[in-house]
């Protein structure tokens, strides 16, 4: 059991980063720039309400179960137990669709709920465009960027016990759970989805401890 879950904890940590890698700074774009917002709205709105759980089949045609042992031409690890073995391409890009876009939105709400007054009150001070996005915007946007990041990995957490609970898999915590019931081992199945429980909540508190800091801060703007 404990190695299941330590790959279903790196496979979301992968799938999690990259979401919030790409994630924030277009969200910071779209929040920012009227024309960018335009420009991909409606993209994001249309692929927003997809799946991550519906895009598995075309992840596996599009990347054909391949996994970061074959893609960084490790092959004589194949057939050992390591994690690069584990971690397919086609999972980590479904983790990364399931969290990508409550960071962009939360991203987005966060740059445009900035005051007004504070980059008035910058500008007559001096602060140019880019000191101010990186002085005043995003520092004003932490709140809502972390509530996107809490409700991001959220996401990937339910999208992989989802994932793995499917036909094909054989490792991860979801898969425990699945395999468990085919066997009658309901201690185990009811141990697997405690864990499950038990880190989904260590993430969230772990992201809103995290973002306390920043709360504090909107907490005494005026």
């Amino acid at each position: 059991m404990a190695w299941s879950t330590l790959v279903s904890l790196v496979r979301v940590a992968l799938g999690f980063s990259l979401a919030g890698l790409i994630g924030i700074p277009v969200g910071l774009l779209m929040g920012a720039s009227v024309h960018v917002r335009k420009f991909l709205s409606l993209m994001v709105e249309m692929a927003r309400p997809l799946s991550a759980i519906a895009l598995l089949p075309l992840s596996i045609i599009i990347f054909k179960a391949r996994t970061f042992s074959q893609l960084f031409g490790l092959e004589h690890l194949r057939y050992q137990k390591c994690l690069l073995n584990e971690m397919q391409l086609g999972m980590i890009f479904i983790l990364f669709w399931g969290g990508v876009f409550p960071i962009i939105l939360g991203t987005i709400q966060g740059v445009r709920s900035v005051r007004k007054m504070h980059l008035e009150a910058a500008g007559i001070l001096g602060a140019g465009r880019l000191f101010a996005f990186r002085h005043v915007i995003i520092p004003s946007a932490l709140p809502d960027i972390f509530h996107g990041l809490k409700l991001g990995i959220g996401r990937c957490w339910m999208v992989i016990i989802a994932a793995e609970m499917l036909p094909g898999t054989n490792s991860g915590i979801g898969y425990m759970i699945r395999y468990s019931y085919q066997l009658s081992r309901y201690d185990i199945m009811l141990a697997s989805i405690v864990i499950v429980a038990f880190i989904g909540a260590l993430f969230s508190k772990g992201l809103e401890s995290l973002g306390e800091k920043s709360l504090v801060l909107r907490s005494r703007e005026r």
